[in-house]
């Protein structure tokens, strides 16, 4: 039994860690370029003078953080240049506590959601919880805390030295003294979901249950999330009738924190932040309980179990160990799509760069050949000098242009999402038919998450909600869903009777959006 649960923890730690890190890559890219724009284009002053003070700068912090595409791992490059610039501790808690909820494609995947109108109260909860905990900070603990003297550093030459100067300050947060915060947070989450026993949480978190947000509190809090993943589990939540309360829990404290980001926010405020931690704790669960009251819907189905915190515990149940090293291999090699493939690779090239730095370059003279003007430089029409907060302004809105082209990217047209999932419901049917358990609900599984970007591509390319459209899309997630638990089970026959009715609704599903189209 103890070799059996070794093996189970073991290997479910092994492939729980290789998923949240594909997880985390783009996002995570995306925090240490902003890093390296912050420092080698805004400089100190110019962050300073992009966020303000006050509540200017509060809500100036929240608005960034909504935009900007990163996640709780992301934010720690980011939040340590703007702590470096001088920027008040109260905007930069307030940047953190917001920047990894949502961002453009991840808001727009709650409109798919049962109740699209609470993704909304959660986004201003949101802009709530991190005013009031940043205006907290500022009037209690600034005035008390001791700012970190940054010595005062050349700003880089204009032309190919400012952008190179950029990827290196960007390679240095990718593999540095950072990466060890990253390491903490990818391996405090794995470690909790190998340790947590398979399937030990699908009958939790339902709505008449009071102990639901403390519950989600207490595995949500070191459990890394990246916004878009985080969202899809809130909306399974929904679907299935748990607490609303425990899904502002996940929204807040799974999709917006975990033990590395903590660990930099203690060591950078100091033994203050534990107090100041404790009263958003507080005020996190008030507003839980307070939506689980206010938003919940009467005469609201509840499921008997749910599959939505799957991937928060152990992937592998008790037995004898069979095949688990080509399982986790191949369950980790579904999550490296082409994204992730992008994404893995410039942080791999990055943090190659930052090695090479620090080994062959210990004299610094990349970095004064960086700051050094060429006596031989010259401006022309083709090469002006544009001044270094200019660029640093123009390429974070090309960031956020880039999230917004990304959404476009991701929720493809109508008539690509339908191709893709006429074709997955064929392998299902054929599947369930063999009695293939295992491909068919991973063909399921991608159904589902079709039928929501399908649903968002056609709102964000017709500027309009369908209700008939959505509800179409709602019936075939709950045929998906049926079908995929008498698949769990292993009661093949009672789904192979259930493909009938999912190939109605998959039928009906289909014209209602080709026929709006």
């Amino acid at each position: 039994m103890i070799v059996e649960w070794l093996a189970a923890v073991t290997f479910g730690f092994a492939m729980r860690f290789g998923q949240v890190f594909l997880e985390s890559a783009l996002t995570l890219l995306v925090g240490v370029v902003t890093a390296g724009v912050f420092r080698r284009m805004l400089g100190p002053e110019g962050t300073c003078r992009l966020f303000g003070r006050g509540w200017r700068g509060l809500l100036r912090g929240w608005s960034a953080g909504m935009l900007l595409p990163v996640c709780s791992l992301g934010v720690i490059p980011v939040a340590r240049e703007m702590r470096r610039a001088g920027v008040p501790g109260g905007t930069v808690l307030s940047f953190v506590l917001a920047a990894p909820l949502l961002n453009p494609i991840s808001f727009l995947y709650g409109l798919t959601l049962a109740e699209p109108v609470v993704i909304g109260c959660f986004a201003v909860a949101s802009l709530a919880v991190s005013t009031l905990a940043g205006s907290a900070w500022d009037r209690l603990f600034e005035s008390h805390s001791s700012q970190q003297v940054m010595p005062v550093e050349k700003p880089p030459a204009v032309g190919l030295r400012r952008l190179a100067a950029v990827a290196v300050t960007a390679a240095k947060y990718a593999w540095g003294l950072p990466t060890l915060y990253y390491v903490i947070g990818l391996t405090g989450s794995a470690l909790l979901a190998a340790a947590i026993p398979n399937g030990a949480l699908q009958t939790t978190m339902r709505h008449e249950d009071p102990w639901s947000p403390l519950l989600m509190s207490a595995i949500a809090t070191p459990i890394y999330s990246s916004p878009l993943p985080g969202m899809q589990k809130i909306g399974l939540m929904f679907d299935h009738g748990n607490s609303h309360g425990a899904a502002f829990i996940l929204f807040i404290l799974g999709i917006g924190t975990n033990l590395g980001l903590l660990l930099w926010m203690l060591l950078s405020f100091g033994f203050r932040f534990l107090v100041w931690l404790a009263s958003v704790f507080v005020l996190v669960l008030g507003l839980a309980y307070g939506a689980e009251s206010l938003l919940y819907p009467e005469g609201k189905r509840q499921e008997d179990h749910t599959h939505a915190f799957d991937d928060y515990t152990c992937p592998f149940s008790l037995g004898p160990p069979s095949n688990l090293p080509e399982r986790v291999a191949k369950k980790v090699q579904e999550q490296f799509g082409p994204l992730e493939q992008y994404a893995v690779t410039a942080l791999g090239l990055l943090a190659a760069t930052s090695v090479l730095v620090r080994k062959w370059d210990r004299e610094g003279q990349i970095e004064r050949w960086l700051t050094t003007v060429p006596a031989s430089h010259r401006s022309s029409w083709m090469n002006r000098k544009v001044p270094g907060p200019v660029l640093g302004i123009c390429m974070i809105l090309g960031l956020i242009i880039f999230s917004v082209a990304g959404a476009y990217v991701y929720y493809p047209p109508t008539e690509q999402a339908l191709t893709e999932l006429s074709q997955l419901r064929t392998e299902v049917i054929i599947g369930v038919r063999l009695g293939k358990s295992r491909e068919a609900i991973r063909d399921l599984e991608r159904m589902d998450d079709v039928t929501r970007r399908l649903e968002v591509g056609a709102i964000i390319r017709r500027f309009r909600y369908d209700p008939e459209a959505a509800k179409s899309s709602e019936e075939l997630r709950q045929a998906i869903e049926e079908l995929r638990d008498h698949l769990l089970a292993d009661d093949v026959d009672a789904a192979r009777a259930r493909l009938n009715e999912f190939d109605t609704r998959y039928a009906t599903c289909r014209d209602h959006f080709r026929r709006d189209s």
